[in-house]
């Protein structure tokens, strides 16, 4: 019976598992975080705060050293990782995420040797984060930093890579035309001259999705005004706007959990 129940909670069929709802205050602190969550039509909400439930209580969050609020940090979390991913059926990203480790602080990591704010590792499925790094992410909205982003950002792409769904294609193929886009004379020039993004995100392709899902989701008007392309790529991959819901997303009925 326990090897049942452990597989059925694996594979996320647990009918024994009875998932709470998001309580008032949680709700508020997702909206004090993540201004776009107010605004979303009652259907999406309906459906962000289901996935929000799903996640953080599916993924498994590990606390190294004296980490304060942490069910703050569980919610704040989830619910980065749902709206990044709330246009999207695969939210799960369960071929490329199954631990969240949270340090108080900037950390050292034995594999690489140095020490780090945040990192993603394929190899384990877990994606690393220094929680005052966060915090200083949701402090500031509109800044374009967003650590929680940009790590869940990096899994996002390794679970696409993965998979050969036809939303899985359709992200690999936007992933193909930004790299088409740098490749374009002036164009990779012409975003370091902007001085929008990070410059970090010219590390490479990977490094460059992360960093503009962050600008996507915290200045959605400016990134569409000054890099139109690039904002339609990246609003076909992850198939929602931050800035527009449209009437097919704000309309839907969704019966998925």
């Amino acid at each position: 019976m326990y090897i049942v129940y452990y597989a059925a909670g694996l594979y996320h069929f647990n009918p024994f598992l009875r998932l709470k709802t998001l309580a008032s205050l949680e709700k508020q602190l997702v909206a004090e975080n993540f201004p776009i969550y107010a605004k979303l039509p009652l259907v999406l909400k309906e459906k962000c705060d289901r996935r929000i439930i799903w996640f953080r209580s599916r993924k498994k969050f590990v606390f190294y050293g004296d980490v304060a609020q942490k069910e703050e940090l569980k919610l704040l979390l989830s619910a980065s990782a749902i709206l990044m991913t709330l246009g999207l059926k695969n939210y799960e990203m369960m071929r490329s995420l199954l631990r969240i480790v949270i340090y108080p602080s900037k950390y050292y990591s034995r594999i690489n040797r140095r020490h780090h704010l945040g990192e993603y590792n394929p190899r384990f499925k877990t994606v690393i984060f220094s929680a005052d790094t966060i915090w200083e992410g949701f402090r500031i909205s509109d800044d374009n930093v967003n650590l929680a982003l940009h790590e869940f950002a990096h899994a996002l792409s390794f679970e696409m890579i993965k998979k050969n769904s036809w939303e899985a294609r359709k992200f690999r193929v936007g992933l193909k035309k930004i790299k088409e886009l740098f490749l374009r004379e002036g164009y990779a020039q012409k975003l370091a001259d902007s001085n929008y993004f990070r410059e970090y995100g010219m590390t490479n392709l990977q490094e460059f999705f992360s960093v503009a899902v962050e600008n996507y989701a915290e200045t959605p008007h400016m990134f569409l005004a000054d890099f139109p392309e690039l904002y339609g790529i990246i609003q076909k991959m992850l198939s929602f706007d931050f800035q527009v819901f449209p009437e097919e997303l704000s309309g839907e009925v969704v019966v998925e959990s």
